[in-house]
């Protein structure tokens, strides 16, 4: 009897235990119900919204680029792009099999690529959700929009869009300091989390130090969508308004721009020249020649446009301001009169007889010119250019001493402009010699670098910041390209501008007797007769300068390459400022291959000197770092004076 009481309580306990379980699971299932329905029903409803919903991305339109007065040198055009909806394929290709292939087959025909390219095209949007669009063309033609309208019931997966496109007015001017945009690549992707694939930034100049600026912030759309990937409705409460770029105004200034570029195309000049103010390191002018089209860049390439660029024997991508490096020659000659002078291993009345050639450290070295200057004195050594001078003068100070006065005034130094790629050059010394070539420094080989010849090799920009020293008075500024930047506002109008202010990199203690003595001498070299430099002679204004030519192969007497092949020619220089007692400008000109300073560089120099200080032009133009003045300009109560346009 017992055992049957305790088996009947075992099983009652246990139809308890399974009803308390059941019990249970409801109550957890209840509440469940109750916290996803009720506490996050707000939650799922908005996620279940965002399934129907498709985000289009709304592009920002980029800063405007202007030079210092105004004058707009990169802006946005109204153009055509081409993207393709791969959540409307499915179903397409459900009922055709072959319309992936008649797809192909027609974009490329439109578009005028291989079907490859295409192919490529879409694997490379594979990356991007499938709900966003994926780019497949830009910049279309009005015929290549009309062909994909025309077929849009043949293929509806396809979009003509209006977007901006970037346009650069002036084609190649300044190219190498406003740079170019191009699509985001896979590193640009890693390196910036902010970025998607197809959208467009800076890769060169300008456009890439500044793109944070420039670039803006995009919008969005929302639009609502069927099951059959048919559009619907906008979903207005998501959408995002697209906020412009900054605008950045350049140090530049056109007309300065204009002439120096002109100067080298109508010579069919290879080289580079630049205009700086040595007050405050704005970059006036910045020349390399040849240039290219930025136009072109910000397209896709095309195999042929890549083979052509890539192939020009002129490294037309090269900004030879800030990458060339070239031995400076008789340039440099102005360096050796400060150091020799700051030095005590000469002074304004020490003499050297020139001959036309001279024996030093067991080895005979020539002056360039055949039957010699005479007696000669630092002044008159920098007026004539006389070697025999500076190399008993680099004799005397070693190249040890002469580095560190090379580097202090700039050479061998990155200058820290607000461009991309900018290169040291190279300042030998014995410590350079011994960890750089791994041997020992020869004390003939000094004589050389005495001239500018030798491993000495510098950049244009280098060059200008070394004038900008001396015309300064010992203060190097750090050159910059962008004077202001106007910041855009939610509403489109200007909320703030940033103007960029002058920053001293170092000061190089310079005595002024050597000073002096310096300005005097380059002085003689424009001003006097018998100078070198008599070609950037400007009336009434006192302008300061040395000329330099520069072997490019080695020669055994005194040869003239005129006549040789292009490649054998001497480079030719001219470095500069002006006014004597009140620098405002320096001019620095270098002509790849040119024949000689005088001759090819000084008269760019003259004619920059003429624009930069005839009454009529500066009278002429608008200051608009006056904020006054952008703003009445931009309303149209001002307008520009034809030397702003």
């Amino acid at each position: 009897m017992r055992v049957y009481r305790d088996d009947q309580k075992f099983l009652t306990f246990r139809i308890n235990a399974v009803l308390w379980a059941i019990t249970g699971v409801f109550v957890f299932l209840a509440g469940s119900f109750w916290f996803v329905q009720g506490v996050q029903a707000e939650k799922y409803r908005n996620l279940s919204e965002s399934n129907a919903l498709r985000e289009l991305i709304i592009p920002a339109k980029r800063g405007l680029i202007m030079d210092r007065n105004g004058k707009i040198l990169a802006d946005n055009q109204p153009a055509y792009s081409l993207t393709l909806d791969r959540s409307l394929m499915k179903p397409l290709l459900k009922a055709d099999p072959q319309h992936r292939t008649k797809l192909v087959t027609f974009l490329a025909a439109v578009l005028a690529v291989t079907p490859q390219e295409i192919e490529s095209r879409f694997e490379k949007g594979k990356a991007l959700p499938v709900a966003r669009p994926m780019p497949i063309g830009e910049d279309l033609t009005m015929t290549q929009v009309a062909s994909i309208q025309a077929e849009s019931i043949s293929f509806p997966e396809l979009s003509v869009d209006p977007v901006q496109r970037r346009n650069y007015p002036y084609g190649t001017m300044a190219a190498h300091v406003m740079g170019f945009i191009g699509e985001a690549t896979e590193k640009d992707l890693a390196a910036r989390k902010e970025l998607k694939l197809g959208d467009l930034i800076g890769k060169r100049g300008v456009e890439l130090k500044y793109d944070n600026f420039l670039r803006g912030k995009d919008g969005a759309q929302y639009w609502e969508y069927d099951s059959h990937g048919r559009r619907l409705a906008e979903y207005t409460r998501a959408r995002r308004e697209p906020v412009a770029g900054d605008n950045v105004y350049l140090t530049l200034d056109f007309e300065l721009q204009r002439r120096a570029e002109q100067y080298f195309i109508e010579n069919e000049f290879v080289g580079a020249a630049v205009a700086l103010d040595p007050r405050n390191g704005e970059v006036l002018a910045m020349v390399s020649s040849p240039a290219f089209n930025p136009n072109v860049y910000s397209k896709r390439f095309s195999p042929d446009t890549y083979k052509t660029i890539v192939s020009n024997p002129f490294r037309i991508e090269l900004n030879r301001t800030i990458q060339g490096l070239y031995s400076p020659g008789s340039v440099f000659k102005a360096v050796m009169a400060m150091a020799g002078l700051a030095d005590g291993v000469i002074t304004t009345d020490t003499t050297y007889g020139c001959s036309g050639s001279g024996v030093f450290f067991g080895r005979r070295f020539r002056c360039y010119k055949k039957e010699g200057h005479g007696s000669v004195d630092v002044e008159h050594a920098l007026k004539v250019s006389c070697d025999i001078f500076f190399y008993n003068t680099g004799a005397r100070l070693g190249v040890d001493r002469i580095s560190e006065y090379a580097h202090s005034l700039t050479f061998g130094e990155v200058s820290q402009i607000d461009l991309d790629g900018e290169k040291a050059g190279i300042v030998p010394s014995t410590k350079w010699a011994a960890e750089k070539q791994h041997r020992k420094w020869y004390p003939s080989e000094t004589i050389s670098v005495s001239i500018g010849q030798g491993p000495l090799i510098v950049t244009p920009l280098q060059t200008a910041n070394m004038m900008a020293a001396i015309a300064s008075g010992g203060t190097v500024y750090q050159p910059h390209v962008v004077r202001m930047i106007e910041k855009a506002g939610a509403d489109g109008k200007v909320a703030q501008r940033l103007k960029v202010e002058p920053r001293v990199l170092h000061k190089v203690n310079l005595s002024q007797p050597a000073l002096h003595a310096v300005k005097e001498g380059l002085w003689k070299v424009v001003n006097e007769d018998g100078g070198t430099g008599s070609n950037a002679r400007v009336e009434g204004l006192d302008v300061v300068g040395k000329t330099g030519t520069v072997q490019v192969i080695a020669q055994h007497g005194w040869v003239k390459t005129e006549g040789l092949p292009f490649k054998y020619k001497d480079h030719a220089w001219f470095a500069s400022f002006a006014s004597r007692d009140d620098p405002a400008m320096v001019v620095v000109v270098f002509v790849e291959h040119g024949g000689h300073g005088g001759v090819d560089a000084a008269p760019l120099a003259k004619l920059l000197y003429e624009a930069r200080f005839s009454k009529d032009v500066k009278n002429a133009r608008l200051d608009l770092t006056n904020p006054e003045t952008i703003e009445q300009i931009r309303e149209g109560d001002l307008p520009l004076p034809e030397t702003n346009r």
